[in-house]
């Protein structure tokens, strides 16, 4: 005869079956819930790649244990990434309003204008390069006048690679390429002086420098004629990596600087040339060698100059006071001596 089945124990059993069916049709329909009013959202997520890191963060959150997990607070969550993302994308389309290749041409118009017809932008004496490495205000109000919206609308963008502002300029040719060299790299430094060259050093530098390790990664500054052969426009791919406070970009400064004096010396023999650019600059320095000769050794030492201030401090003193660092006796000992600021 079988044992008689617990009335209370039966009971039990059903309760746990009941409360367990309970929990799982409330979560299918929470669940159900939740995705239905964040659809959406994730809709307008995937409209752009750009947008992909938005989820992944907002996982990452409250993976992190940092929150507590509600529908509430990760719809919170979304609603700010997407009103970042529109910001940026709104403030991408203000900089293409502002970075357009028209503003390009007249930035090298301007920065070269000084120079006499009769000049061959080849090789330019040291009369005509002190407008470029002077301070003067009047010079200054232009850089701003002219091209501080388009500086200030970088800084809005949000831009931290040259990928990404190269994306946004386009430059159709190498000369194009020189103009924003220009732009992220002398541009700030007329516009932003005393206290506000901060922004040069930690914003603009940076992606110059960039600039021109892409542009010589690509030969431009080595291969393209129009700037090879025409020095005052070569020049100013290398500076960046002379403002670096790497010491990488210092290596890579003294191997280019070191070619292109090679290419000038190289030009104060023979006639003639590969296209009308060698052509000009071989005529260019054969006409004035000690210039010619000078321009090449300058940059080299001027780099030289740069260079041991980075192997000695790993840093340049002189921006200690507008990066808000703190200045070591070995760094005061120098500039108290007389150590190269080079303009501030």
């Amino acid at each position: 005869m079988r044992a008689p089945v617990k009335a209370s124990s039966t009971w039990g059993a059903t309760a746990r079956r009941l409360t367990s069916l309970f929990l799982f049709v409330f979560i299918c329909y929470w669940s159900a819930e939740w995705f239905s009013d964040h659809r959406s959202a994730f809709s307008q997520l995937s409209l752009s790649s750009r947008l992909t890191s938005v989820p992944t963060r907002v996982y990452q959150h409250y993976v992190s244990g940092r929150n507590s997990f509600s529908s509430s607070g990760l719809k919170s969550q979304e609603q700010a990434a997407l009103v970042n993302m529109d910001s940026r994308i709104r403030n991408l389309d203000t900089l293409k309003e502002h970075l357009t290749h028209e503003k390009l041409d007249a930035l090298r118009d301007f920065w070269f204008e000084h120079l006499p017809p009769d000049v061959n932008p080849a090789i330019v004496a040291p009369e005509y390069q002190k407008r470029w490495f002077t301070s003067d205000k009047q010079f200054d109000d232009i850089c701003v006048n002219q091209f501080g919206p388009v500086l200030e609308a970088i800084l809005e963008s949000g831009i931290t690679s040259a990928q990404e502002l190269l994306s946004v300029a386009q430059p159709r040719s190498s000369l194009d390429w020189l103009s924003l060299i220009l732009l992220l790299d002398q541009i700030p430094r007329n516009s932003y002086r005393g206290d506000k060259s901060t922004i040069c050093f930690t914003y603009f530098d940076p992606l110059a420098a960039q600039v021109s390790l892409s542009a010589i990664a690509q030969g431009i500054p080595d291969r393209a004629p129009e700037i090879r052969w025409v020095f005052s426009y070569r020049n100013w791919f290398y500076m960046p990596l002379m403002h670096s406070e790497d010491m990488n970009a210092h290596k890579e400064a003294v191997s280019v600087f070191e070619r292109m004096n090679q290419d000038i010396l190289g030009l104060l023999e023979g006639t003639g040339g590969a296209d009308d650019y060698e052509k000009k600059a071989r005529e260019a320095v054969q006409a004035d060698p000690e210039t010619a000769k000078s321009v090449g050794e300058m940059s080299k030492a001027f780099e030289e100059k740069h260079r041991v201030i980075i192997e000695k401090f790993g840093r340049y003193p002189h921006r200690n006071r507008a990066l808000g660092r703190e200045m070591r006796p070995e760094e005061t000992e120098f500039l108290e001596n007389g150590g190269d600021t080079f303009g501030g």
